[in-house]
């Protein structure tokens, strides 16, 4: 079955820690697709992999999240890449087009640097955004819906002073963690919220805002840096439902999901999926879940006149044709 033949396809990469998602959905006879992050250094050519395999040569819109190397490292291998066309980006402002300015010390401003370069030479301008809550997007589907929840205020990457002292990576993690992207999308009758790695502050916000508070109903929730209870307090279950709970992780490390977010999910009635089984976080339900072996992608699938969906850890029509 082709791509052709559905309304929506959303998969999860399994890029350890950091994000990587893929949306492709059916607009008129077109299919438009729609990468958010890229995952991390380790994986960085993961995405491209994906992209490639499935025959998948234009990208309508990159989303880069925040500056953060588990989130963007994937990302620049497609900006790089001559195989495959961006047509428009969503990401944090950079003060310099170039791609290597002395005075950005940490490596994550500068792989954030030299992605944003990449994607300025090669986006048409008015295709450059950077999102922020409140701001109406630059149009680009008629098909589908999508709204930035986070950040309040333009996430923007200065050149400090020559003078500056390096900024600690602890404080830019923080900083950019407040800063991160969320977005929500909603295509074909299937909501999607994807929380990157937003912290407390943004669920606060969303608890008391009705205009953000209506967009917790949703489908498909990305749960926010893989599982941090910091990521996902206990007062944010009371606003959000969800029918599906995504987790990307890095079962080797220490990147693993709180018993207490797995359990407020659960609660609400969610399925939890995970990229990696994380052993010492005994939450992988999911009767098709391989990925106590090595890992997978979480896929979801809507077929056309179809207003069910269904998802599977391991199989889903895209893989078997082409674009």
């Amino acid at each position: 079955m082709s791509v052709q033949d559905l309304d929506l396809v959303v998969t999860f990469l399994d890029v350890g820690h950091g994000d990587a998602a893929i949306v492709r959905f059916r607009e008129g006879h077109h299919v438009r697709t729609i990468v958010v992050d890229g995952g991390g250094p380790a994986h960085a050519g993961r995405l491209l992999a994906y992209l490639l395999g499935n025959g998948i040569t234009v990208v309508d819109l990159m989303v880069a999240s925040h500056v953060d190397r588990n989130h963007i490292a994937g990302l620049l291998q497609v900006a790089e890449s001559d195989r495959v066309a961006v047509e428009a980006f969503w990401g944090p402002a950079c003060e310099s087009t170039q791609p290597s300015v002395a005075g950005h010390h940490l490596p994550d401003e500068r792989a954030y640097q030299r992605l944003y370069s990449r994607v300025h030479g090669r986006v048409r301008p008015e295709r450059l955004w950077g999102p922020v809550r409140g701001a109406p997007p630059p149009p680009l589907f008629s098909g589908a819906a999508l709204t930035v929840l986070n950040p309040p205020v333009p996430n923007l990457l200065r050149v400090p002073p020559k003078d500056a002292p390096p900024k600690r990576p602890a404080l830019l993690a923080r900083e950019q963690n407040e800063l991160a992207l969320v977005l929500h999308f909603e295509c074909h009758g299937v909501r999607l919220l994807l929380g990157s790695d937003t912290q407390g502050s943004f669920w606060a916000a969303a608890l008391s805002d009705p205009g953000l508070h209506r967009h917790l109903e949703v489908n498909v929730f990305k749960v926010p840096h893989y599982g941090r209870a910091a990521a996902f307090p206990a007062a944010a279950a009371g606003g959000l439902h969800t029918e599906y709970a995504v987790f990307s992780l890095s079962a080797k490390t220490d990147k693993q999901p709180s018993n207490e977010v797995v359990a407020l999910l659960r609660e609400m009635g969610a399925e939890v999926l995970c990229t990696e089984h994380a052993a010492r976080t005994a939450f992988c339900a999911n009767p098709h879940c391989h990925a106590a072996t090595g890992g997978q992608n979480i896929v979801f699938c809507k077929c056309r006149g179809d207003s069910s969906y269904s998802t599977s850890a391991y199989f889903c029509p895209l893989q078997a044709g082409r674009q």
